[in-house]
Order: C-alpha cells, then sequence, then structure tokens
C-alpha cells in the first residue's frame, strides 16, 4: 500500500465492480444528465441560430439607419418620425459594397368583406428590397410586389385569417399621422383599396404573420399616405454574404457609419441587428437559460446519487476500511479511492451520456423536430422563436467535450464529504461495527 497510487486506482476499479447494481444505477443517471444536456444545447444552439439568421434575412438586415427620434420610441412605430433625401446614403453604401433598401412602416388595419383584422405594412422599393431581404424567394402564391400597382404581399397566416386569396379586393384603413413644423401631430384618415397579388410563406414566421409588404411609389401622393419621398428606415447588408452568415464586424453599425462620413445626417443613426432586436434576443436568452435550469437539475439529482451511492459504501464496508486502516492504510489513502471510485463512475456515466447524446444530436441536428401541425392546430404564429415547422439543432463541440470532464471531476468532489466520514472513525470502531 506504501505505492498507493497504482494499487489505489486498481482497488477503486475492482470496488465498483463489486457493486455492479450501484454502479449501474449511478451511472446511468450521470449518463442520462449528460445525454439530455448535450441534447439540448444542440437544439437550442440551432434554434438560436436559425432565428439569428431568419431575423437577419428576413427582417432587420445586418444594420438600420432611422431618424434618432423614431429609434427612440420604436416599438410605437411613429410614423411622423421619418426622415427624407436617403439617395445618397444608398448610393454611397452601394459603391462601398453594400446593398440598402428604404422602408416606410405604419399600422393600419386590412378589411376583407368578412372581417377587419389589424396589420403593419411596410412600404418597400421591390428591386432594392430583394438584394437585402429574403422572403420574396418564398412567395408561395401569385407574385412579389410591383411598382405602380396597388397590389399588396400578405403574410400566409393574415391572409389565411383573413379567408382571401390572390385577386381578392381588400382595403387598408390607416391613420396618417403628420408632424407639422410646430411639431404637432394631426391625424388624417386614409382608405387605400387593394388587391392581393402575392402570398408569403417564409421560414420567418413574422414575414408569414398580420404583415403586408406594398410598393413604396403608390404611397407618395394623396392616393397614398402623402409621403412626398419620405421614409422611415433603411435596411443594409453586404452584398455576397451567405444566407447562413452572420454579420461580422464589416457589416457592424459603427463601420457603417464610419463608411457614411458626412453622408449620414447628424439626425440618424445607424443601429446594428443585435440591438435593434434585443427585446427579442433577450426572451430568447432568458428561455434558453431557464431550459439550462431544468437540465440542470437532472444533473444535480445524479449527483446527489453518486453521494448516496459513497455513503452506502461506507457504511456497507465499514469493517472492511477498518481493516484496511490496520494493516496501514493512511486515512488520505483511504479519501483518494472514495474520490477515484466515485469518479470511475462518473466517468463510466459520462462515456455512455456523450455516447447517446450524440446519438440525439445527430437525429435533432439531421431531423429535428416537426411542430407545424401543432403550430396550425393551435392557431398560433410562433413559439417565440424566428422559425417555421421544423426545429433543428447545431452541434457545439465545446459542451461535447467539457461535460464528460466536468462530470467526471464533479463526481470526484461529490466523494470528498463521505470519505472525510470513513476517515474519521475509528479503527476500533470499524472492526467491531456489525
Amino acid at each position: 500500500m506504501k505505492n498507493g497510487k497504482i494499487n489505489l486506482l486498481s482497488i477503486a476499479f475492482r470496488n465498483i465492480g463489486r457493486h455492479k447494481v450501484k454502479t449501474i444505477l449511478t451511472s446511468t443517471a450521470i449518463a442520462i444528465g449528460i445525454a439530455l444536456y448535450i441534447w439540448m444545447d444542440a437544439w437550442l444552439l440551432g434554434m438560436n441560430l436559425d432565428s439569428k439568421r431568419n431575423l437577419i434575412n428576413y427582417e432587420t438586415g445586418s444594420v438600420k439607419i432611422y431618424s434618432k427620434d423614431y429609434f427612440e420610441k420604436k416599438d410605437e412605430l411613429p410614423m411622423y418620425e421619418n426622415f427624407k433625401n436617403y439617395k445618397p446614403i444608398i448610393d454611397k453604401l452601394d459603391k462601398a459594397g453594400y446593398n440598402a433598401a428604404p422602408h416606410f412602416v405604419f399600422t393600419g388595419s386590412l378589411l376583407s368583406q368578412e372581417q377587419e383584422l389589424p396589420f403593419i405594412f411596410v412600404g418597400i422599393d421591390p428591386e432594392k428590397e430583394k438584394k437585402v431581404l429574403n422572403y420574396y424567394n418564398f412567395v408561395e402564391k401569385g407574385s412579389f410586389v410591383e411598382n405602380g400597382q396597388f397590389k399588396t404581399l400578405l403574410g400566409v397566416k393574415g391572409a389565411k385569417d383573413l379567408n382571401i386569396t390572390i385577386g381578392n379586393s381588400i382595403r387598408a384603413s390607416i391613420t396618417i399621422d403628420i408632424k407639422d413644423e410646430l411639431g404637432k401631430i394631426r391625424h388624417v384618415n386614409q382608405l387605400i383599396e387593394l388587391t392581393v397579388g402575392g402570398i408569403v410563406n417564409s421560414p420567418n414566421p413574422k414575414t408569414n404573420g398580420y404583415i403586408a409588404y406594398l410598393p413604396l411609389d403608390v404611397l407618395q401622393d394623396e392616393k397614398g399616405l402623402m409621403l412626398d419621398g419620405k421614409i422611415t428606415e433603411i435596411c443594409i447588408r453586404k452584398k455576397g454574404v451567405e444566407l447562413h452568415q452572420l454579420p461580422k464586424k464589416d457589416e457592424s453599425s459603427e463601420n457603417i457609419t464610419k463608411i457614411l462620413g458626412s453622408t449620414l445626417p447628424s439626425n440618424l443613426v445607424a443601429v446594428g441587428w443585435k440591438k435593434d432586436a434585443k427585446d427579442y434576443l433577450a426572451m430568447s436568452a432568458g428561455d434558453k437559460i431557464s431550459t439550462y435550469i431544468t437540465v440542470g437539475i437532472l444533473f444535480i439529482l445524479a449527483i446527489v446519487g453518486i453521494a448516496n451511492t459513497m455513503l452506502m459504501a461506507i457504511f456497507e464496508r465499514t469493517k472492511e476500511i477498518g481493516m484496511m486502516r490496520a494493516i496501514g492504510m493512511k486515512g488520505s489513502d483511504i479519501m483518494r479511492l472514495f474520490i477515484f471510485e466515485a469518479g470511475f463512475i462518473g466517468l463510466i456515466g459520462s462515456i455512455f451520456g456523450v455516447a447517446f447524446g450524440l446519438l440525439l444530436d445527430y437525429w435533432i441536428i439531421y431531423y429535428g423536430i416537426d411542430y407545424t401541425n401543432v403550430i396550425e392546430q393551435a392557431n398560433m404564429q410562433d413559439f417565440g422563436y424566428r422559425i417555421v415547422g421544423i426545429f433543428k439543432g447545431a452541434w457545439n463541440f465545446h459542451t461535447i467535450i467539457a461535460s464528460p470532464i466536468v462530470a467526471t471531476l464533479v463526481a470526484g468532489i461529490t466523494a470528498i464529504l463521505p470519505a472525510i466520514k470513513a476517515v474519521k472513525m475509528s479503527i476500533v470502531d470499524a472492526l467491531r461495527f456489525e
């Protein structure tokens, strides 16, 4: 026993074989905890990555330009906080290698023959829009927005709930908010006769909901919104980027501001996609934390199982511990023995947990879980993520490598208290124990 390290490892390994039932049960608990953690981590990572990509590719671009007054109260969609003379901005970005699409965003309602529903309206330049956002590739019926036509592109859920389809006539009821030179806001009610020109069903539930896209040019005069060349935002994306790519530093708001220089008036501000969607990102981060807490509880239960196994081992092997100490095994050797045993149990559980977790990862990454029927039957737009239908995961090798290491170390640490209890027991009491 003097050269204890090798012998202790051998004894520890032999001991976990002697207590097969407890070893199997505890290792299984650890394996389940690790497998679920790896699987859930991959699922959440995939959903968050897909949500971010869909947010950028179908809603925001990498950067938006607003008037500062508009951005301060952006959630209210204050159409009176607009700006004009934006073409020099778009031209300069084009020369620098960036696409830019102007929008005029406003609220109102759409009236079909059966009912009226609240909608968000987006006035767009069709050709510029196609270069920045990708929902035009998912026009399910009809055609994309065309300049000069009072036709609208509707989200598939909005069209379904209004019970309308291609070619149907609808009315847009809008309250135009106009700020005069004195800063006072006056309201003008407007009805715009429209035809349903297309229905979009993209991977982003936001574009599929209560949203209507219109050509920006028909909104300029009295038949539209009397915009007189005004817009509320410009969406920007670098030319040539792939849809799966998240924006890098060259697509940051700081870089866009630097590129524009004096071309960007002092009353305008460039806002990155993370800041623009900070409420949504904060919500999804909260969901991720709550899920990790749930899986963490399962892992803690597994660790408690190890502690219980070690305590039971001490109780059942009291005489054996007394004999080992009587023949010269030191207290520190006893402690290491139990730590090694717990570590082995953690390692065995970790190996099986990672193997099972990889199988679950493969399934969730390449096949996913299809919630399409659930969403349709519940008449929901989404689950809070910018994903429609199939939720898939993504590989996270950092978690796959770190989880078994942490589990093994934590299992060993968990055995320290039971080991201390074993060391404090006197040799005489241990040998007399029945």
